[in-house]
């Protein structure tokens, strides 16, 4: 029984500490993806633009934190691509295009 109980709390506190490595902007950011495809403001090519450079967001912060050490030369590439993220995002939203269902 102490097994179960100790097995289960390892489980559970490592799960806690998982989910509280994301980044809260990484679910927003999603959200705002799927509101602005959903409201027909951003096409599926730029839908899949977005998407894309996500999963490049997602795999170079991967790759600055594998070492352990987020060096400065990094956080700013990491910031630029954010930053590409927004500008993209809002010219999507703005350039006039609407989906055609």
């Amino acid at each position: 029984m102490k097994k179960f109980l100790v097995l289960s709390l390892v489980l559970v506190f490592t799960t806690i500490t998982v989910s509280a490595q994301r980044g809260p902007g990484d679910r927003f950011r999603h959200l705002r993806i799927q509101q602005g495809f959903r409201s027909g403001e951003i096409t599926r090519l730029e839908r899949m633009h977005l998407r894309k450079d996500a999963v490049r967001l997602n795999m170079v912060q991967r790759n600055a934190r594998r070492d352990g050490i987020v060096t400065p030369a990094e956080r700013v590439r990491i910031h630029r691509l954010k930053a590409d993220t927004r500008r993209d995002m809002f010219r999507f939203r703005h350039n006039g295009r609407q989906r055609v269902i």
